[in-house]
């Protein structure tokens, strides 16, 4: 078993609750940092176009390993001139 830490980052804060989790590997450790991810989105997505959610992997040394981001973006395909619908292809 190795010992994991996890920082999660919202567009609020971020946290880091100082204890660490014992898994055995760092595939585990990446497939805990999803679950975690997505239990931010499910308490809400980011709102605002370019913002994320961030969920850090650390070592045992609390040195940085992984990064997951689960980021907001808008991007607008095509406008319809005048009518202000959306064209979908």
């Amino acid at each position: 078993m190795t010992t994991f830490y996890f920082t999660t980052q919202d567009s609020e804060c971020a946290r880091d609750d100082g204890e660490g989790c014992d898994l055995p590997d760092l595939v585990s450790a990446i497939d805990e940092a999803k679950n975690v991810l997505s239990e931010m989105a499910a308490d809400g997505i980011p709102r605002k176009d370019g913002q994320q959610l961030l969920v850090e992997i650390l070592n045992g040394e609390k040195v940085p390993v992984v990064r997951l981001t689960l980021r907001l973006e808008i991007s607008f395909v095509a406008i319809e001139e005048g009518a202000g619908k959306h064209t979908h292809r």
